[in-house]
């Protein structure tokens, strides 16, 4: 037989405590019987102080018993997440701690200890959501589900070189300035991949792709450009500018240099055509 736990008690007698108050929602005005239905709430509730400190008793019961659960989830999570990384580092998988979590390869895993949870970034954008775990198993499970995504939207390597070279072109049209917006060229991005879309199918057709590109595939599209700079074209290479503290305070710039997790990310706020021997 399942034991009841503390958790389930506190919950129970907190509903049945606060019962009486909810009978309050079943008067209504226009009740032919409102009178005797008011009066009889009334004289149920007559006794509130007794009700308050019951409900006082409760909520003080409560608390220390949120306090001691979460104290159970975050022991218990420190284990799976040091299983993990005990795992980890014995198959020699690249891996720093950082003040939320640890950066995994090219992902970034925040954790919640107190909340058992994990959520999955790349260049501080989220891939996945705060999710519960219950074992390392989860947490690996999470972090191969997040590499897939990225893999998923990786622009083929002569398209990327392209796109992104084509993007620049439009947004420094577009501004009139050769040092333009990173948010203005990554629009440039997507609509260039939605124009090259249509152009290899019928303008009519529907559009199957290329309706998302998150703002984490695009960063990782980018950090993967800037990893194969050898092998741009000359006359086609995009270089980053960072802006200044102004503007990295007023969300002008984006998070790179996430794939490796030994090289400190950056904020970066603009995109300029970067000059042969530069």
């Amino acid at each position: 037989m399942k034991q009841t736990s503390e958790l389930e008690i506190i919950i129970k007698e907190l509903k049945e405590t606060l019962k009486i108050f909810n009978k309050a929602t079943e008067i209504k005005p226009n009740d032919k019987d409102v009178l005797e239905k008011l009066e009889k709430f009334l004289d149920g509730i007559s006794n509130l102080n007794s009700i308050f400190e019951t409900l006082n008793d409760i909520i003080v019961k409560a608390k220390d018993i949120i306090a001691k659960e979460k104290g159970k989830m975050s022991y218990n999570f420190k284990l799976i997440e040091s299983e993990l990384i005990m795992e980890l580092k014995e198959k020699g998988v690249p891996l720093r701690e950082c003040s939320d979590g640890w950066r995994i390869k090219s992902i970034q895993l925040k954790t919640k200890p107190q909340s058992s949870a994990v959520s999955i970034s790349y260049n501080n954008q989220t891939i996945i959501g705060w999710t519960r775990v219950n074992s390392k198993e989860d947490i690996k499970s999470l972090i191969e589900e997040a590499e897939k995504l990225l893999f998923q939207f990786l622009m083929p390597k002569d398209e990327l070189i392209d796109i992104f070279w084509d993007a620049y072109k439009y947004a420094r049209f577009k501004s009139g300035k050769d040092v333009v917006s990173i948010f203005d060229f990554y629009t440039e991005v997507r609509l260039l991949q939605i124009r090259r879309y249509l152009e290899k199918n019928k303008p009519d057709a529907k559009i199957t792709k290329y309706t998302e590109f998150p703002k984490w595939a695009f960063l990782y599209n980018l950090d993967i450009y800037r990893s194969i700079w050898d092998e741009i074209p000359k006359d086609k290479r995009l270089a980053l500018q960072t802006g200044s503290m102004q503007e990295t305070m007023q969300g002008k710039g984006m998070y790179v240099n996430g794939l490796n997790p030994d090289d400190d990310y950056k904020i970066m706020c603009y995109v300029y055509e970067a000059k042969e021997g530069v």
